[in-house]
């Protein structure tokens, strides 16, 4: 049994190994997705109530229309509706479903999910699950709808991956939210899948009644190569247009070695992680017992020294040894106010470090970043000489309704994504500082942003002269994101600006000095348009 809310290294393995060999068991690839998707069923549970902390689970695979069955074909038709279906239409299809209603346990009784046809890019995307799901793989959404030969290293190299939304209640990326989410109590949504050497795109998608983790989640994704393992003896013929019908046996064996070696080298990294975890687990506890060693002998020695005046008081009934005994457990007292009076000083010093680095970094590294984006923006208004000159309760009143903004365009939006691509390494710098100072919240921050600004570098590199905002406009999920890191850098620049108004009014007033001065140099964007 498996509790998501705390999946380990151990629970990985012989998850990975129980879905290898399912595959062994086996008749057909029918037979497989109904083993997989039951055994997750029964085998994830809350362990704090010992009932299944899985609402639903289901297993999907891509086919081209001219593959399916007649009944299916039918029910592609209908919902496609006008839309011509062609033979290489893409379509998905439900292979198995279990859960805890009786008509999510036969595949035939699914009223939208048995078969979708995926007609084009923007029709996949009409299905917000769908498309986040394929983004979220890693996999191009013209590689699902029009698969085509990959160069094998190219291919085994990114094929499988994990789909996970954390929070499912209110997330766009799962529409049921009155239907299924709410009355369901549906926490989280976890998938893993990977595209088959034969055009094929399977996955595994669960519907869990426990928050997962993205630690969890992670792990999750190298459960995608063992899935792979046992689904690829069960598929042979391949959709390629214009490419030989038959996946032979060298092209079969190639793929399975290349997904064994990814294996080995995933089991390899997330041992290398784990043991540091360890190390570094064991170094502070090191640490702490030595810190603890040191002082225990005055510990141990004042708590003796007490013990025996309040002996010699027992035996004497002398009034003034209970006196003395009073002595070493005030010095003790005294020893652990003055102790924790020191812990305090360190952690405001290390709060007085941070505020003065993120005043270097936010004047002289970021200075572009925020008036750019300050100039771009057409609701809210803000300017830095409106910051300087707002009284503390007007910035907290700017700050609120920095929750929704407006650009004045999509070009304004992708001069502030530059800006922010440029900044990399601050928000680096911001990680590591982070990280040594035990910020967990702004630690997860910076990971956000260096994975968005890495998606916006390898999406330049393919495409030079395309702007990453036109092509995160024809995806919801990736103009989400735009927005998210947009949004949240013009509230978390805020805050700190009433941060600074509060506690270092000095330092705030010589901050937006600079700022003022510097967006009267700069070229107004505003002015541009």
């Amino acid at each position: 049994m498996y509790d998501l809310t705390n999946f380990t290294i151990q629970d990985m393995t012989q998850c990975g190994d129980a879905l290898e060999h399912l595959g062994y068991k086996a008749k057909n690839l029918e037979e497989l997705a109904d083993s997989i998707v039951r055994y997750f069923y029964e085998h994830l549970i809350d362990k704090r109530t010992g009932v299944k902390s899985s609402a639903l689970v289901r297993f999907f695979m891509t086919y081209p229309y001219e593959s399916l069955e007649e009944t299916l074909r039918q029910l592609a038709n209908n919902i496609a509706g006008e839309r011509s279906l062609t033979k290489s239409t893409c379509c998905l299809v439900l292979l198995a479903t279990t859960g805890q209603k009786p008509e999510w346990n036969v595949r035939e009784f699914s009223k939208g999910h048995r078969v979708i046809p995926l007609v084009d890019k923007q029709t996949a995307e009409q299905h917000p699950m769908i498309a986040q799901l394929v983004y979220q793989l890693g996999i191009d959404m013209n590689n699902v709808l029009n698969p085509h030969p990959t160069p094998e290293i190219e291919l085994e190299s990114k094929i499988f991956n994990v789909f996970h939304v954390p929070d499912a209640l209110g997330s766009p990326h799962i529409p049921a939210q009155n239907e299924f989410v709410i009355p369901f109590g549906i926490k989280s949504a976890l998938g893993f899948g990977s595209m088959l050497p034969t055009g094929n795109l399977f996955t595994v998608v669960i519907f869990s009644k426990t928050r997962v983790p993205g630690n969890t989640a992670e792990m999750f994704k190298y459960l995608a190569l063992n899935a792979r393992m046992a689904v690829l003896p069960f598929v042979s013929k391949k959709i390629y247009i214009n490419e030989k019908a038959v996946l032979d046996e060298t092209e079969r064996l190639r793929s399975i070695i290349a997904t064994q070696t990814s294996l080995l080298s995933v089991y390899k990294k997330t041992a290398v992680r784990q043991s540091r975890r360890l190390e570094g687990f064991s170094w502070k506890f090191t640490l702490s017992l030595a810190k603890f060693t040191k002082k225990a002998w005055l510990y141990l020695s004042l708590s003796t020294a007490s013990s025996f005046f309040l002996y010699v008081f027992y035996t004497t009934h002398i009034e003034f040894m209970l006196h003395v005994a009073a002595i070493p457990l005030e010095v003790l007292l005294g020893a652990l106010l003055i102790e924790r009076l020191l812990e305090r000083k360190e952690k405001a010093e290390k709060f007085n470090k941070l505020m003065y680095i993120k005043s270097y970094l936010y004047r002289s590294e970021m200075r572009d970043l925020f008036i750019t984006n300050f100039s771009s923006l057409k609701f809210p208004v803000i300017t830095m000489s409106k910051i300087k000159n707002a009284s503390l309760e007007e910035l907290k009143q700017m700050r609120s309704g920095a929750d929704h903004l407006e650009y004045f365009s999509l070009d304004a939006m992708e001069l502030v994504i530059g800006e922010y691509v440029s900044a990399y390494q601050v928000f680096r710098d911001f990680m590591d500082r982070a990280s040594t100072y035990g910020i967990d919240s702004l630690f997860q921050d910076m990971i956000y942003i260096l994975h968005f600004i890495q998606d916006v570098k390898l999406f330049r590199q393919a495409n030079p002269d395309k702007p990453f905002i036109y092509e995160a406009q024809e995806h919801p999920f990736l103009m989400e994101k735009a927005k998210k890191v947009l949004g949240d850098g013009t509230q978390k620049f805020l805050d700190y600006m009433i941060e600074l108004k509060e506690k270092k009014p000095d330092l705030f007033y010589d901050l937006l000095n600079d700022y003022e001065l510097s967006s009267h140099r700069m070229t107004p964007i505003m002015s541009k348009r």
